[in-house]
């Protein structure tokens, strides 16, 4: 991030630049500096996040305070309302344009570091003093002021030059073009377009004769940013003029486009004959003149003469308030800068726009039908994830300057369009509307397939954004070569506002993630535990018989749920798991496993009548929730009970365990979107426990019972989350922003570790990991990852492509070891000292 300073930014070329600066003020921090106060332009600055300041250059301690640390210093600031004959010069106007510039100036220098690049605006009446026509006047030629201000720019030139710092002097021709500022009206272009808008008579001194050297504002601006981004040119010295014209030839312009005028040659004397400078040596620095004289003077005079007004009655304004009544609704839009024209747009459902962005506009568009999805990612940050939204009929989209973006329409839509700016076509690809490929059409297709626009929960379409990881792999996915590509799909949190529902914001086809599984759950001593001692549990809760009681486990992985029931010599179980290779080893370990997902269509292979059903950590990953609680239901028998483990929402958000997001994850559960979405089937909760797997889980129980008492264990957590916010949209907002807190410390924390160790191990391949190391943007920095899992040695994660190895392959202990299945740290660590003398956990790296 640069700190960026512009003196004089409310004047006529630092309004403009101010303006160009916009696209970037978001990732930079900007300062306007200038002794004038006008209402208006603060706003605007403040509006797009450019601090401003009211001082004056000539107090030091003020450009102490903000100068000694800038990068870039756009030393704009100076008396311009001069005399431009001798005949309007006196002492004290002198005395007050000199000490102005070169008193402000070496202030400047005075403060800002040796690695601060200044640039500074010269000008081109340095060479006043010619007695004869000179054209194409280089860089070199030496200086001939006369007048203060001239004299006050030459010796400037020399401070420059001489103060040993890095600076670009820009010799300016007479700035022309239309501005909201006033200052600069008396320049001769603007000047005679201001009296051309009158209809007035435009007086050429000796015959209009004399030669001038002119530039427009706009490209001004641009130079000024052009030499800041060119860090490869310093201390040097160029002429910034593009038009060379006779005062009779503007005045020629104005008529072309104002008929009505009249031109008066007179004999008036004329300080000079006028001379001309070269712009050679700036064209071949690059640089290029965008904008010309006939244009301008053609803009300013349209924009000062009588408007052909529309004159209807009622026209379109845009309010704050939303406003309903019997009649219908009134929806306002307010906005923060003036729009100068509107687009009205409209496209066909499965149809793309856009894939471009904005070098300085923001992004505004009103939908007044249909329905999109908004791909978005910010151009200026190389490692900003690619994010998506959607965009309903009624709302208004807004996106800010230097952010790729792409519509992807879900159905027949029509928009507004409201620009601010330029939008020519001759410099489409230029200074606006940058052609950037951000959505091809097959990941449209991909979106359109797996997009949720509502609830699956309560059916509610007002869904707001929680946070987004990027676009990443299928957790589980893993590779079996490095270079095998990867789908990737947005992996996003949203917030349900009707029933506190956290979900994703994309279904990914289940076949696709679960019809060969790698994760299996016997592989951790821990798990092994948990169902072990939950089995003890609840065979003593609820008076499990060995002989008679039937018990089923949705989602049962490799058994390792029923395990317990068959050790202690339960025979009615049975496993569903819709996993392949998972039920094939679980029928092997003589755990009767069905080779199916759980819903409608092969709900028959399934006894019902169950006492007991488990659903272990699986009831957050079906896209079809309603069909899978009704199954779960006709399942069950009349007293039966249903035992859910989710992992719990509430410590997610307070412990910030991000990367227990990922795509089989649909769902992410609080206690109070649980029983919003049970009492849909008439069903209550009536136990709720927290339990420890998975970083923090919650175990529920379920019946159907109307007269099943709810225990103060439910009461008790569902106050625990309203205190904590579990409804409140803020509370996920900031959940959201810590997250990215975490990438950005995840990261430098890192990339110091590498610097101090050569080789970084990753232990452990969890979906967690696939999620975490994916949205940190981390894979050469860890040379391989070792896994107890067999199935996964030889594969890659997808995404960051990181090799996964056995434990043999570490040959040594002088290597740092990440565990990045953190909630096993303890026993990684107890279970493997002999492979390092440091082992860190992951989450330790997030401060």
């Amino acid at each position: 991030m640069k700190k960026i300073i512009i003196t004089g930014g409310l004047g006529y070329i630092g309004t403009e630049l101010c303006k160009i600066y916009s696209g970037v003020s978001w990732s930079h921090k900007i300062t306007v500096i200038d002794n004038r106060f006008i209402s208006e332009r603060v706003n605007q600055l403040r509006n797009w996040n450019i601090d401003f300041v009211h001082g004056d250059i000539l107090d030091k301690s003020l450009i102490n305070k903000h100068c000694k640390d800038a990068d870039i210093v756009h030393h704009l600031a100076g008396i311009t309302d001069v005399p431009r004959v001798k005949k309007d010069s006196n002492d004290s106007i002198d005395n007050q344009i000199i000490l102005v510039g070169e008193k402000g100036t070496q202030n400047i220098l005075d403060v800002i570091s040796d690695k601060c690049k200044i640039i500074f605006p010269s000008t081109h009446v340095v060479y006043e003093g010619l007695e004869k026509v000179k054209n194409n006047i280089n860089e070199e030629e030496g200086t001939k002021p006369v007048l203060a201000y001239a004299i006050s720019k030459a010796n400037n030139e020399k401070q420059l030059k001489e103060s040993g710092k890095n600076y670009i002097i820009l010799r300016l021709g007479s700035v022309y073009g239309y501005s909201t500022d006033t200052a600069r009206i008396d320049i001769m272009p603007n000047l005679f377009s201001k009296i051309a808008s009158q209809n007035g008579t435009l007086k050429l001194f000796s015959g209009g004769r004399q030669v001038k050297s002119l530039v427009p504002l706009i490209d001004v601006a641009r130079c000024f940013k052009y030499m800041e981004e060119r860090n490869d040119i310093s201390s040097d010295i160029f002429n910034l003029t593009k038009d060379t014209v006779t005062v009779k030839q503007v005045a020629e312009i104005c008529k072309k486009y104002n008929p009505k005028i009249n031109l008066r040659e007179t004999n008036d004397l004329i300080p000079n004959e006028g001379f001309s400078l070269s712009n050679k040596k700036i064209r071949e620095k690059g640089f290029k003149f965008l904008y010309g004289l006939d244009e301008s003077i053609n803009e300013m005079i349209s924009k000062w003469s009588k408007q052909k007004l529309i004159k209807d009655l009622e026209h379109v304004r845009n309010g704050s308030d939303e406003y309903v009544d019997q009649r219908g609704t009134i929806s306002n839009h307010e906005l923060t800068e003036p729009i100068n024209m509107i687009g009205l747009i409209d496209s066909k459902k499965g149809t793309i726009r856009a894939n471009h962005f904005h070098p300085q506009q923001e992004q505004k568009c009103l939908f007044t039908k249909g329905q999109i999805i908004e791909v978005f990612q910010d151009i200026l940050n190389p490692n900003s994830p690619k994010i998506t939204q959607v965009v309903n009929e009624g709302q208004l989209s807004i996106i800010k300057p230097n952010v790729a973006h792409t519509m992807v329409f879900t159905k027949d839509t029509t928009f507004l369009n409201l620009v601010r700016g330029e939008r020519e076509h001759k410099n489409y690809g230029i200074t606006h509307t940058i052609r950037h490929s951000l959505v091809d059409e097959k990941e449209r297709d991909l979106l359109l397939d797996c997009y949720k626009f509502d609830c699956r929960s309560c059916g509610s379409k007002n869904l707001r954004r929680v946070v987004s990881l990027g676009y990443q792999p299928l957790a589980n996915n893993l590779l079996n070569k490095k270079d095998e590509k990867c789908e990737l799909y947005p992996l996003e949190v949203n917030y349900c506002s009707k029933c506190h529902n956290c979900q994703l914001s994309v279904a990914v086809d289940p076949k696709k993630m679960f019809s060969n599984y790698l994760y299996t759950s016997s592989t951790s001593k821990s798990f092994q535990d948990h169902f072990i001692k939950a089995a003890k549990k609840y065979i003593r809760d609820f008076k499990l018989s060995r002989k008679h009681s039937y018990i089923i486990d949705i989602g049962s992985n490799d058994g390792v749920a029923l395990k317990p029931f068959k050790d202690l010599g339960y025979k009615k179980i049975v496993g569903i798991e819709p996993a392949k290779n998972l039920a094939k080893i679980a029928n092997k370990n003589k755990i009767k496993t069905i080779n199916t997902f759980l819903d409608k269509k092969n709900l028959g292979k399934i006894k019902k009548n169950a006492d007991l059903i488990l659903a272990s950590n699986v009831f957050a990953h079906s896209d079809k929730l309603k069909e899978m609680a009704e199954c779960m239901f006709k399942l069950l028998s009349k007293n039966g009970v249903i035992i859910i483990e989710i992992q719990y929402l509430l410590n997610t958000l307070k412990d910030l365990t991000f990367d227990n997001i990922y795509h089989e994850h649909y769902n992410y559960w609080s206690l109070t979107s649980l029983i919003n979405f049970f009492n849909q089937f008439n069903a209550k909760i009536f136990r709720a426990e927290k339990i420890d797997t998975h970083g923090g889980s919650l175990r529920i129980y379920i019946s159907k019972k109307n007269k099943i008492k709810i225990e103060n264990s439910v009461k008790n957590l569902t106050k625990e989350e309203e205190k904590f916010g579990i409804k409140k949209f803020e509370t996920y907002q900031n959940f959201g922003k810590k997250v990215y807190e975490i990438r950005k410390n995840v990261v430098k924390n890192i990339k110091k570790l590498k610097k101090e160790n050569n080789k970084i191990i990753g232990y452990g391949s969890p979906a967690k990991a696939t999620t975490a190391l994916n949205f940190f943007g981390i894979s050469n920095e860890i040379d391989f990852i070792v896994e107890d899992n067999k199935l996964k040695h030889g594969k890659f994660i997808p995404g960051v492509k990181i090799p996964i190895k056995n434990k043999s392959k570490i040959k040594d202990k002088n290597n740092t070891v990440i565990v990045l299945a953190w909630n096993f740290f303890k026993e990684i660590k107890l279970s493997n000292i002999n492979l390092s003398n440091k082992f860190i956990n992951i989450k330790d790296l997030e401060d």
